[in-house]
């Protein structure tokens, strides 16, 4: 007869087995303990982790399943079902124990990624689309950022059919992502579908600018930005291949430094923009607006500095007839002289 030291002893010899790799040794104690009918709900639990780690996904079913009929203790059987499944493709029952899960333990997030990756991979694209962007709140690039890992994942594995998948998913959220367009391109590169592979990169290229110009949009240092989109930008410099975008990336650059807290950095960024076209006046501005922002870490000389590079700005848009553009550098001026911060 067992007691409750003596099945904590057994578990502790289950465990020990497991370790050594004594697999059968492990699996003869456990299904001595189920015969014992002592702690079902433990033992059998045990067992369907063992059997699953040991490929036995019949086995664990049944097992996981037992508990969820006949024992009061059942969230963690559910939960281990719910891997079970989806790592077996049942992704219809995946979905279905995702959302009992879910539905007593709504931040579980590994159950939320299931539910959408099955949901994908189950062809149910739309539903799964509206559910990942309610889960990041329509954020565009954490939602991609998500993506892109899980992309990563499956094709660290060669499971090169849901690494599709995923991106035609990217696809729908933002077409022709040009990060999403080179995954693709490798995926048939992989496969050994060296043609797609060049038909994809073709159309990469020919993509790249219009989607970048589309993207890409110029603000001061005071509106506020989106760090993720930012970063995500700046990983597409390795398309341009033809240098037409030095000058964005680097204002880019810029922005990501000075939202990092990388001050000096920033100023450095925006002095390499406007060596590159000391034309265009947002590089002027912005390397003003850091300067002002530096002479109040006790660096006043900052502030001269500042003001040259907003008479610079004022200049090319005189020349521009863009007079909204001139007062607006006007007050930045009368800010900075007047010591008042710009709101």
């Amino acid at each position: 007869m067992l007691d409750n030291i003596k099945y904590l002893m057994s578990l502790k010899t289950v465990d020990k087995n497991i370790l050594d790799g004594n697999f059968e040794l492990a699996l003869e104690k456990l299904n001595f303990l189920i015969r014992e009918e002592f702690k079902p709900s433990t033992t059998y639990l045990k067992r369907g982790k063992l059997c699953k780690k040991l490929l036995m996904y019949d086995d664990a079913y049944s097992d996981f399943t037992y508990i969820i009929g006949h024992c009061a203790q059942k969230k963690e059987a559910f939960f281990e079902r719910l891997l079970l499944n989806y790592e077996i493709a049942n992704y219809y029952e995946a979905i279905t124990d995702a959302n009992i899960v879910l539905s007593w333990d709504e931040e579980n997030s590994e159950a939320k990624r299931i539910k959408f990756l099955s949901l994908v991979f189950s062809g149910q694209v739309d539903i799964a689309k509206d559910f990942i962007l309610n889960l990041f709140e329509h954020h565009k690039y954490k939602t991609l950022q998500f993506l892109f890992k899980e992309v990563a994942i499956v094709l660290a594995k060669d499971e090169f059919s849901k690494g599709l998948k995923l991106l035609e998913l990217i696809d729908i959220i933002d077409k022709d992502n040009p990060i999403k367009l080179l995954k693709e391109a490798n995926i048939f590169g992989l496969a050994g579908d060296k043609e797609k592979e060049a038909e994809m990169l073709k159309r990469l290229n020919s993509i790249f600018p219009k989607y970048f110009v589309s993207h890409f949009r110029f603000s001061d240092m005071y509106q506020d930005k989106d760090l993720l989109e930012i970063s995500f930008l700046l990983e597409l410099e390795i398309f341009d291949k033809q240098g037409l975008f030095l000058y964005p990336f680097r204002v880019l650059e810029g922005y990501k430094n000075h939202l990092e807290g990388h001050i000096i950095d920033a100023k450095e960024s925006f002095e390499k923009a406007i060596r590159i076209n000391p034309t265009k006046p947002e590089g002027y501005v912005l390397l003003a607006q850091t300067l002002q922002l530096m002479s109040g870490y006790d660096n006043p000389e900052y502030k001269t500095e500042a003001e040259e590079n907003y008479k610079k700005a004022m200049e090319i848009f005189q020349n521009e007839n863009l007079l909204d553009k001139v007062e607006d550098m006007k007050r930045q001026i009368k800010h900075l002289n007047s010591n008042l911060s710009f709101k």
